[in-house]
């Protein structure tokens, strides 16, 4: 449901969002999700949801976010951005409380989050390690059509994608636990200020299998041809990119809405209203071991280099700017084949060798 124009929502009926639901585990546990939400997530890539944070910590970091990105700066500068820690440096926080104070601060360690975060990974809170946390504020201008001067369209859509590409030097695992998993919360109204995340189906399968011919590229412009999208059937096709497009839903959300979604789910950002600021808090958490997931290190950066310059390097200094070293329970049959699929200059057998001492074939989620 492509659509550049202001107001892209006024029309949509109720079918044609995504809704989030509660939180729904055991109350008599410390589990914060059911299994089905868990296992929904897992297979879909993403499970939208409501009530995980207190409601005055919510209206709390939404004042937080708007005084940190106040409206005149971020028209000016066509929007904001800020990373944790938050801290009392300036005049705009005019709020009385310290920077330990800060619901900003608070939202990304919550029990709940942790909690839900955990049951997903198969891991438990004490497991996680916070790898991203940074609030945006996007404003919604328009801009001149790049294939039709003339025209004015919205600014800020993006296409559909995968976030792995620059959270990660590697890819993430099918067929074992997931090594990191994001959410993204909202501060705002989505019937004000619009710009509501867009999320799409996978293909049946194709986040909890592998197959090499369905191998998911990073950083994809449509039109490439690697990965799966050299055939006409993996996720990357042609027609598949169609259908991501055709069934793709936009996040019904409120102050507290929040998505918990894998680093390989099919998702992209749109513009906000005209003239309006929509506030958003973008986090993610990793497991303990993994430590190759880094968005606030290396990765961004190095993902947008050419495959050939961390192919080229030796085993040793590709782990020290982020790798899995060769022998690390990471290396399986299937990542063995998707990081050679990742990187196509790469010398593969270091990490094939050494996995195959310790048996290398798929491991069993847990």
């Amino acid at each position: 449901m492509r659509n550049l124009d202001p107001n892209p929502y006024q029309n949509l009926s109720h079918e044609d969002w995504w809704h989030p639901e509660l939180p729904a585990g055991d109350p008599g546990s410390d589990l914060i999700l059911s299994e089905a939400q868990v296992e929904r997530c897992r297979k879909n890539g993403f499970v939208a949801l409501t009530g995980l944070w207190p409601d005055d910590l919510i209206q709390k970091a939404a004042e937080e976010a708007k005084s940190h990105h106040p409206r005149e700066q971020v028209v000016d500068n066509h929007g904001g951005f800020s990373r944790m820690p938050w801290v009392h440096h300036n005049k705009r926080f005019e709020m009385n409380s310290s920077s330990r104070d800060f619901a900003l601060n608070h939202m990304t360690i919550h029990p709940n989050v942790l909690s839900a975060v955990a049951q997903v990974m198969g891991a438990t809170p004490m497991e996680l390690r916070l790898s991203q946390s940074h609030v945006i504020a996007k404003f919604g201008r328009e801009i001149p059509d790049p294939n039709h001067p003339d025209k004015m369209i919205m600014a800020e859509d993006q296409d559909i994608h995968v976030d792995y590409g620059n959270n990660t030097l590697v890819v993430p695992p099918h067929t074992s636990r997931p090594d990191g998993i994001a959410c993204l919360c909202y501060y705002s109204e989505v019937d004000e200020c619009g710009g509501a995340t867009h999320f799409s189906m996978p293909m049946p399968g194709e986040l909890t299998t592998y197959a090499p011919d369905q191998f998911n590229a990073p950083n994809f412009v449509f039109g490439t041809r690697n990965g799966s999208a050299a055939n006409d059937n993996g996720p990357r096709s042609e027609a598949n990119t169609r259908r991501l497009y055709a069934e793709e839903k936009p996040i019904r959300y409120a102050p507290g809405t929040c998505i918990i979604y894998g680093l390989n789910a099919w998702h992209r950002g749109t513009p906000a209203n005209l003239d309006q600021i929509r506030y958003t808090h973008h986090h993610v958490w990793r497991h303990k071991d993994a430590e190759w997931v880094n968005w606030q290190s290396l990765a961004p950066q190095m993902s947008a280099m050419p495959t050939r310059y961390l192919s080229e390097l030796s085993v040793m200094q590709r782990t020290v700017l982020g790798f899995p070293a060769p022998g690390d329970r990471y290396w399986t049959k299937d990542t063995v084949d998707a990081v050679g699929q990742r990187y196509p200059e790469m010398d593969m057998t270091p990490y094939k060798s050494a996995a195959a001492a310790t048996g290398l074939r798929p491991v069993s989620r847990s």
